[in-house]
């Protein structure tokens, strides 16, 4: 069995965080279809187990653009889809189900930081991080900042949540991937 080895060691391997509702599922489904997008019906329970039925917009290119990531670093779902990221929303994007999630309520700013950001750093320590998300807060730059500074660099890459994941997006992450 042959696999592709990360150029860090293990433990220090790199992270990217992916959202799933302005990221990969965009904001504006009037849009989406004109993007790339594609409608998929989810009715099933929500995270927090109520029932939920809606239609999400997926763009088939990005399960190839989040594979490549997956090359240089380990992808991790940091969105308030929790473990239903990896159950539905993966498989429709040919991605495997196996990637983990780091278990988040619903995002928002509060006090200048998005509510996530807390979890997810918790959860990476002192790994390399680098964040695809629709959302951040005036403060959330500076903590990344300091983070950096502390020696584990921190890149916040925002997503536009109208037009979501593009491929300038993926670029970005693998240049300061290759930067590391």
């Amino acid at each position: 069995m042959t696999s592709t080895p990360l150029l860090v060691r293990p433990a220090l391997a790199p992270i990217v965080a992916v959202d799933v509702d302005g990221v990969l599922n965009p904001d504006d489904p009037a849009r989406a279809a004109a993007l790339g997008y594609q409608p998929h019906r989810y009715d099933g329970p929500g995270p927090d187990g109520r029932h939920v039925s809606s239609t999400v917009w997926l763009n088939p290119d990005h399960g190839p653009w989040l594979r490549e990531l997956a090359d240089h670093a380990q992808p991790v779902w940091c969105t308030s889809w929790n473990h239903l990221a990896a159950e539905w929303i993966a498989p429709r994007l040919g991605l495997p189900s196996t990637w983990p999630h780091v278990p988040v309520h619903a995002g928002g700013i509060r006090f200048g930081h998005q509510s996530k950001l807390a979890a997810l750093y918790a959860w990476a320590a002192r790994r390399p991080l680098a964040v695809l998300d629709d959302e951040f807060g005036g403060k959330d730059p500076f903590t990344a900042d300091q983070r950096t500074a502390d020696g584990a660099p921190t890149l916040l890459r925002p997503v536009d949540p109208y037009h979501g994941l593009r491929r300038a997006d993926v670029d970005t992450v693998l240049t300061w991937l290759g930067q590391l």
